[in-house]
């Protein structure tokens, strides 16, 4: 399974990045990025993951497991804070393995920190298709007078010229508190895996510390977000509209959450029970009661490995 899902991220990897070659210019167009994919690491790791958590169960014990599980989990979060890094602090797509490359409406400059934004200004005419230009020259010609027509020249004032203005104090605590966000969204599964290290897997230190830091991560991405103003207390600090890929990211974060019903001790208290009775309410049924018993039983052996729920 490991090298069978190996193969598929280098697949993908080299479909996405392989040069663009245009129909028009006959030319090859070097990728986008030439830096080091640590995207495609991210994803090779965790394609790797299952068989270190499998294969250190298997030498060490299943209480034993937990420092090479540690291990993993400290090297994607370090490749994930990199990623952040040299993204510009954007949110982070399918934990980093995805670019995220889709840009914002233009009335969204939340992500904008002490950068000058000029009212005022049109943009350069050197920029524009030629027909619009001609239509620019003719409709500032329509209009004025010829010079024999005129009695005396009036004095027009220069129009003023575009003023900048800077929003550094109103930008910058948004961004700081989107990354503070990212960061420990980012951090959540390597503290809770060192969490089940110390106290173990039945206690619930480990779930109710992983529920508090997603839940503080999700509350800073959603106040800095969607609602900056309440957050802030100052109602002239823009919201800042998410693109459609972040978007899609803020949903599969929020189904993410469902994990917390497979997470030991949460699961062997309640999940596990809710499953039983199912079973033996569906047992009975023609077909339904083996599917139902079959299910069950694909859920008590997905649960039981720490990578299938950990949703990283």
């Amino acid at each position: 399974s490991t090298m069978v899902g190996l193969v598929t991220v280098m697949n993908e990897h080299i479909v996405a990045t392989a040069p663009e070659i245009s129909s028009t210019e006959f030319q090859v167009r070097p990728p986008e990025d030439p830096t080091f994919p640590w995207p495609l690491l991210l994803s090779v790791v965790k394609e790797v993951e299952v068989l270190v958590e499998m294969s250190s169960e298997h030498f060490l014990g299943r209480d034993q497991k937990w420092t090479p599980v540690a291990v993993v989990e400290a090297l994607k979060a370090f490749m994930r804070l990199l990623v952040l890094h040299k993204s510009g602090y954007k949110m982070l797509i399918d934990g980093g393995e995805t670019l995220n490359r889709e840009e914002k409406p233009e009335s969204s400059h939340c992500d904008v920190l002490g950068k000058s934004q000029i009212r005022g200004a049109t943009p350069s005419s050197s920029n524009q298709p030629r027909a619009i230009q001609a239509m620019n020259k003719y409709r500032n010609n329509v209009g004025t007078r010829p010079s024999w027509l005129v009695a005396k020249p009036v004095a027009t004032p220069p129009p003023p010229p575009p003023t900048q203005h800077f929003e550094p104090k109103s930008s910058a605590p948004i961004r700081k508190f989107k990354i503070l966000g990212e960061v420990l969204l980012i951090l959540r599964p390597f503290l809770y895996v060192m969490m089940i290290r110390r106290h173990g897997l039945r206690s619930w230190r480990p779930w109710l510390s992983a529920l508090a830091i997603d839940a503080t991560g999700m509350a800073i991405l959603y106040g800095s977000t969607l609602f900056p103003d309440y957050v802030f207390g100052n109602k002239s600090i823009p919201r800042c509209v998410p693109s459609k890929q972040e978007k899609n990211e803020i949903t599969r974060r929020q189904v993410l959450w469902a994990l917390y019903l497979m997470r030991s001790p949460f699961f062997d208290l309640y999940t596990h029970r809710r499953l039983e009775r199912v079973e033996k309410t569906l047992k009975p049924v023609p077909l339904f009661g083996s599917l139902a018993g079959k299910a069950v039983e694909l859920i008590q052996g997905v649960q039981a490995f720490y990578t299938y729920t950990a949703g990283s």
